[in-house]
């Protein structure tokens, strides 16, 4: 049973290019639209979607990071509300 599994994408071959240049940028400031291009690529180009995925990772923690500056800063959403 694990046979079958294993050889089930060996016929298929393999994209080895890497992820155009405006799809890692539309990765890094959608995370979404890279978790998407992660799933599709995931077996048929390896490489695209382990950038994708990087990409997709990297724009979320600069998301955070810069959420959690403004918080600290008193620049968020509360502040503006008084």
């Amino acid at each position: 049973m694990n046979d079958l599994n294993q050889n089930q994408n060996v016929n298929q071959p393999q994209d080895n290019e890497d992820l155009e240049t405006i799809m890692k940028v539309l990765s890094f400031c959608i995370p979404l639209a890279g978790a998407i291009l992660w799933y599709i690529n995931k077996d048929k180009a390896p490489k695209k979607s382990k950038a994708a995925c990087h990409m997709a990772l990297y724009g979320l923690a600069l998301g955070v990071v810069l959420q959690i500056l403004a918080t600290v800063m008193g620049i968020g959403a509360a502040s503006l509300s008084n």
